[in-house]
């Protein structure tokens, strides 16, 4: 290791208000659970602090990160350094960065948030975008899903840009569904980076400005109204369209599916969720009250009857629905609101639905369906998000 010296100042990560930029960095959260942070370098890289170059770290050295207050600790070789943050880059402009067995391409930075170490990557608008488009979609067999592709790098293009304006101080996405899936350079495949760079710097807007984006697997014959699940009411092109007749999305794999619960499961999913007392209860019915102008559950009506003879009614309310009643194994919240409800004779629940995801914005296999179709991306961006505009970023 080479040390060049260091030098720390105060410090604090400002953001700028939204300018539409190509050149745009984007900073991903990898990691922010511990206090503290152990880092082995697997191939030389720079250490920066404050944009500056003060060391040379050759492969094998242990990187030591720690909270220290408003900064960070860092130990290395025996030396410590105290900043506000510290960067790694490769010492090749080809290489890739390595965090938790994965490739990534750009700066690996080391933040303090006051309370927790948090492992950011931050890479290209572009870059980053060809670790998320085959984490998210599914990319086919030759060049029959391309338009799809095409149409999704866009969206998550725009979804991107969406979110730089930040609810964090120091990164603007996570790497997991609580934004886009990223799976850095080790997932990127030849067809979607095609995507990618075929729609370099495109986003979709509408009224000259960003437009707000989302998308899911399968909408189940129908989008949804941004209205009734996000409660978005200043964007008419997130209104629900009709997604062909079949359904666009009925080529998704387990488009159509099948939940079955015994009554105490089902009852104790309620219980759960902090929508019945303690005690012992059976299930009287259960039946759909209401639907949206999309096919979907809106209200869920469970009527209930006590031991002692009390009867109680507990209504669901739309894509809560799903986070409530979870799958019947329990892995993860049900596929989607599109569905049936019956009370069978042994007692058991069972629902039975269409589609996978809260169905706003771009149904994915239908855009996929589109593409076999042979539409273009932007015939399938206009289908999905009506009156919306793709533009250049200057």
């Amino acid at each position: 290791m080479f040390i060049a010296g260091c030098s720390s100042s105060r410090y604090v990560e400002r953001k700028e208000t939204y300018v539409p930029s190509k050149s745009l960095p984007i900073r991903v959260l990898l990691s922010d659970k511990n206090n503290s942070l152990s880092y082995v370098v697997e191939k030389p890289v720079m250490l920066l602090n404050q944009t500056r170059v003060f060391a040379l770290v050759k492969k094998g050295n242990l990187l030591n990160f720690s909270v220290n207050g408003e900064s960070l600790r860092l130990e290395i070789a025996g030396k410590i350094f105290t900043g506000n943050y510290f960067e790694l880059k490769p010492q090749e402009a080809d290489q890739f960065i390595s965090y938790n067995g994965r490739r990534y391409r750009g700066y690996l930075k080391f933040v303090s948030n006051g309370s927790e170490v948090q492992a950011i990557n931050r890479v290209t608008l572009e870059d980053y975008l060809k670790g998320v488009v085959p984490a998210e979609m599914p990319v086919g067999q030759g060049d029959s899903y391309f338009q799809a592709l095409k149409a999704f790098a866009i969206c998550a293009r725009t979804y991107t840009i969406m979110k730089y304006n930040g609810r964090q101080s120091y990164f603007d996405v996570y790497l997991d569904t609580r934004d886009q899936v990223y799976g850095g350079a080790d997932i990127e495949q030849p067809i979607a980076d095609k995507a990618v760079d075929d729609t370099r710097s495109l986003i979709l807007t509408y009224d000259g400005r960003p437009a707000k984006v989302f998308y899911h697997a399968a909408c189940g014959g129908h989008t949804a109204n941004a209205r009734d699940v996000f409660g978005i009411k200043d964007a008419p092109y997130l209104d629900g369209v009709k997604d062909g007749d079949p359904p666009n999305c009925s080529i998704a794999p387990g488009f159509l599916w099948e939940e079955d619960y015994p009554q105490s499961v089902f009852i104790d999913r309620l219980r759960t969720a902090g929508l019945l007392h303690d005690g012992n209860y059976k299930i009287k019915s259960a039946e759909v009250e209401s639907r949206y102008k999309s096919g979907r559950v809106k209200v869920l009506a469970v009527n209930l009857i006590s031991d002692d003879g009390t009867t109680s009614t507990v209504s669901l309310i739309g894509n809560n629905i799903r986070s409530v009643i979870r799958t019947a194994d329990n892995i993860g919240i049900l596929k989607s609101t599109m569905f049936n409800i019956s009370l069978k004779e042994n007692d058991e629940v069972v629902i039975t639905g269409k589609g996978n995801g809260h169905g706003v914005g771009l149904c994915q296999w239908g855009a996929i369906h589109q593409s076999i179709e042979g539409k273009s991306y932007s015939e399938i961006l206009s289908f999905y998000f009506p009156g919306t505009t793709v533009k250049e970023l200057k």
